[in-house]
């Protein structure tokens, strides 16, 4: 495995010789820059800092590491980096012939699976990609992606059998690669419509942008992103009422204004100096929309999801238990609190601490961690399951959908203080190898779910 790292904003090339997945928590073995070293690296610290090109194959796993077993079996090297993260390389000479300098092709070939899979984990299957170029040469297409996560990708797509809809594309939700009889496919399952190196505009378009190919190949270059997915900058109501039109029937310009209608709702658009004011149902909504994100909000209004819309058979209907959830979200809190004031007592009795002091390092602190805990706003989530997915609403507004195929993982833990509820924990694992966990905190007849869920296709 071989990865491009960035350290102190230069970049430079290592192998990889384990690799801990945990999402954004994520963190490879590899040498530091200067080679003298094995660090414990994260792949986002806060920014993407690891881009691995070649995926490689490990031979061995302990505990939540993969990779070389020479590696992950030498005590007296995860000894050392227990405390420091980092290791000498003149402690462990075994590392020192994989130190010379890597030089990385010019273009990187898919051939195989294992290639796929490269390209899909490196631009995470081009999840909030925008498209900044767009080149045909005879039969050959060649796309550059400004991956907004700290690269461009530049794919090359030799031999072009046959694509549709590339020019719609604004921003990438989501895509694909897959080999063929023939050769390969890209397909866009899920984007933005809108235009290469230019804003998205987030109208419907009918059909799956893709490009089928005899060969691909591709290529890596670090650098912040210059362009960014961004809607229209209107000029006035019209503009934005002709996009809104698309979405639904039920807009209206009237005058300075716009009236959107949905089921019962109704939303008023004015502009302002500020941007655009809105009214729900007749009252003022606090602050005022900019140019940028009006048609976002807009659209969201007219699309807006309810449980009466629901159309598969509900299968579950539950909600958070508040006080457990509390009890699940601040628990170590809690401790924290009542241990830092009971060491303070002790300080007080044993150690003759004034009490003054007892009462601003110990007390204070304490008191305001449970007052906090006391007075968080804790929102009622209400969990909708049916055969194929998981509805989070916030009071009656849909907050997501989780697509119970997606789940990789999922357990359930009991409470000990009310019988019959329980926390289930999830983790779902996305195209890119990219791992995030989300859970049903405290609910009731938890055990149903788990089971329920469990049966729908969890591996």
């Amino acid at each position: 495995m071989t990865a491009i790292i960035v350290e102190n904003g230069a970049e430079y090339v290592s192998p990889v010789f384990a690799i801990k997945r945990r999402g954004w928590y994520t963190e490879v073995l590899a040498f530091d820059r200067q080679r003298t070293h094995i660090k414990r690296i994260r792949m986002w610290y806060p920014r993407r800092q690891v881009f691995i090109v070649d995926r490689g194959e490990f031979d061995c796993k302990r505990s939540a590491w993969e990779g070389y077993g020479w590696v992950l079996e030498d005590k007296k090297l995860w000894k050392a980096m227990r405390f420091g993260n980092k290791a000498d390389t003149e402690d462990f000479p075994q590392f020192k012939e994989y130190s010379k300098e890597i030089v990385l092709p010019e273009w990187f070939e898919i051939r195989n699976e294992k290639d796929i899979q490269t390209l899909t984990d490196v631009s995470m299957a081009f999840h909030d990609s925008v498209l900044v170029r767009v080149e045909t040469r005879k039969n050959d297409t060649e796309i550059e992606f400004d991956t907004t996560r700290g690269c461009f990708i530049t794919v090359k797509f030799e031999g072009v059998q046959a694509s549709g809809l590339i020019d719609s594309i604004g921003m990438i939700c989501d895509s694909s690669f897959e080999k063929t009889e023939s050769g390969y496919i890209w397909k866009v399952t899920s984007f933005d419509s809108g235009k290469a190196g230019v804003s998205a505009d987030v109208l419907p378009v009918s059909g799956e942008p893709y490009i089928a190919c005899d060969s691909i190949k591709w290529q890596v270059k670090i650098g912040d992103g210059r362009y960014r997915s961004q809607s229209k900058k209107y000029d006035g109501l019209y503009d934005l009422y002709c996009d809104l039109k698309a979405v639904s029937e039920n807009v209206i310009l009237k005058g300075d204004q716009l009236i959107l209608h949905h089921k019962k709702d109704t939303l008023v658009i004015e502009e302002s100096p500020q941007g655009y004011r809105t009214y729900l149902n007749g009252k003022k909504e606090r602050g005022e929309w900019e140019a940028q994100d009006i048609l976002y909000y807009a659209d969201d209004f007219l699309t807006q999801f309810n449980p009466e819309d629901i159309t598969e058979e509900i299968l579950a209907d539950v909600v958070s238990v508040k006080p457990l959830y509390v009890w699940h979200s601040m628990k170590y809190a809690l401790l924290f609190s009542v241990l830092w004031s009971a060491m303070g007592l002790v300080l007080v009795f044993l150690a003759r601490m004034h009490w003054v002091l007892f009462a601003v390092l110990f007390a204070a602190l304490s008191l305001f961690v449970l007052v906090f805990l006391l007075f968080s706003s804790i929102k009622e989530t209400r969990y909708i399951v049916t055969a194929t997915k998981i509805y989070y609403f916030d009071q009656n507004n849909l907050n997501r959908v989780l697509d119970i195929s997606q789940i990789r993982k999922i357990r359930l833990y009991r409470s000990l203080i009310k019988k019959g509820v329980g926390t289930l924990k999830i983790k779902v694992r996305q195209k890119g190898e990219l791992t995030f966990g989300c859970g049903l905190i405290a609910v009731k007849e938890a055990e149903k779910i788990y089971d329920l869920i469990r049966q729908n296709g969890v591996l």
